[in-house]
């Protein structure tokens, strides 16, 4: 093995390990939920990934100030000293009971967050109750007007110093008084979350970004599989045999070879597609891997019959049929070997160019579920490209970049992927 293999078969492993590790590190309720935009609610919208910096989200302690009567107040204290304001702030609670929220300003300002029966968990940026409980409590002080409700967030307001809209450092004390059996968390949302950061809808990009990697592997590797399998079987038939059902495959592969692929993939996928919800197209992936292999396994089991041919007529095969081996005899001892170290080299340079179809068909959302190009696409509609949001572009690229390599790398120069 040469030394650009064997980096090549290294790039690889590490990528192996990197799929395994990045799908164990995102829980499975995320993965699952990564189109469910109500489940991210109670995220941080737009926050930047941990590694560029900023406020870090915080799980405030509860402090038991007193119980009565069934009710009891707690005290969490969170101490701000960053120039940049907090993200959002959340309440989770653990049952439907009724609360009674207030912060405590550094200034000494007492702000009634909420006052109610509280059913589900909140945050600050998303309930329109609170929002308008803060914008009341600071009207005066900030002279807000009614277009200030739309263009300043809650928790931008509670942390602003003045009408300067300037950041108010100190220690701020949320009290809740509630009538529930557990006390509620109270969650500081920072401006960095996670490896990627959040979209505008509160949800984790690295979450989005292993569910598109996976399933776009997964959608990859089994459709290369499917292309193999079935040119092997298809050159083999029609190479070794000669009747007419090996008279009609190679008809077959010929008009595979002719037509144009991407054209015709595009447009059987719309008809064997159909409507989603969102105007979104809807494939059954089984029949999508099948399409592409069908359309994609000529050129390759057509090389395929050719070296069978060719090995069929060697004089050490021709005399091992004249003393009357069978066809499976002179398929399993004499062709196989010398294909299956082709089919072998054909996978690593077929593998990668799969991936990048599967991209390309979701970006313009021609495959069924997230996978790399629908990421992409979501970003560029949520602005990420204009809006500084650049890693969340460029990881999808960087790693089917590294993946490309390592199989690029695998693939022997000396022995290129053609017939002399």
């Amino acid at each position: 093995m040469r030394r650009r293999q064997k980096i090549g078969t290294a790039i690889l492993a590490l990528f192996t390990i990197f799929v395994i590790a990045s799908y164990f590190s995102v829980p499975k309720e995320e993965l699952d939920n990564w189109e469910n935009v109500v489940y991210w609610i109670n995220y941080p919208k737009r926050a930047k990934p941990v590694w560029l910096g900023g406020i870090s989200t915080v799980k405030l302690t509860p402090e038991l100030n007193w119980s009565s009567q069934g009710y009891s107040s707690y005290v969490y204290t969170y101490e701000h000293k960053y120039d940049e304001k907090p993200n959002d702030i959340a309440v989770i609670i653990s049952h439907p009971a009724l609360h009674v929220i207030d912060v405590k300003r550094p200034d000494g300002i007492l702000v009634n967050v909420y006052d109610g029966m509280l059913f589900q968990n909140i945050t600050l940026n998303t309930n329109d109750r609170t929002a308008l409980s803060i914008f009341r409590a600071l009207r005066e002080r900030f002279n807000l007007t009614d277009a200030d409700l739309g263009t300043k967030t809650p928790t931008e307001l509670l942390f602003s110093a003045d009408s300067n809209f300037d950041t108010l450092k100190g220690t701020y004390t949320f009290r809740v008084l509630c009538n529930c059996s557990a006390p509620p968390e109270v969650i500081v949302y920072g401006t960095s979350y996670g490896l990627l950061g959040t979209d505008s809808y509160g949800r984790d990009i690295w979450a989005g970004f292993v569910k598109g990697m996976v399933n776009t592997l997964y959608l990859a590797l089994f459709t290369t599989f499917m292309i193999i399998a079935l040119g092997l079987m298809l050159g083999l038939i029609s190479g070794y045999f000669r009747n007419l059902f090996s008279s009609i495959v190679t008809f077959f592969l010929e008009v595979l070879t002719a037509l144009p692929i991407l054209s015709i993939l595009v447009v059987l996928t719309w008809v064997m597609s159909r409507q989603g919800i969102g105007a979104r197209v809807e494939v059954n992936p089984i029949k999508f891997m099948l399409l592409v292999s069908i359309l994609l396994v000529g050129k390759f089991a057509k090389t395929i019959r050719i070296m069978t041919i060719q090995e069929k007529s060697r004089e050490h095969v021709t005399a091992s049929i004249s003393l009357g081996a069978s066809g499976f005899h002179v398929i399993r001892r004499h062709i196989l070997p010398v294909i299956s170290e082709y089919s072998v080299r054909y996978f690593t340079f077929l593998m990668p160019r799969i991936v990048a179809l599967i991209s390309i068909f979701g970006f313009f959302g021609l495959i069924p579920g997230v996978n790399w190009g629908s990421f992409v696409v979501e970003a560029l509609q949520q602005g990420a490209l204009y809006g500084g949001y650049w890693w969340w572009v460029l990881s999808p690229g960087f790693a089917m970049a590294f993946l490309s390599l390592g199989f690029a790398l695998v693939v022997s120069i000396d022995k290129p992927l053609t017939l002399s």
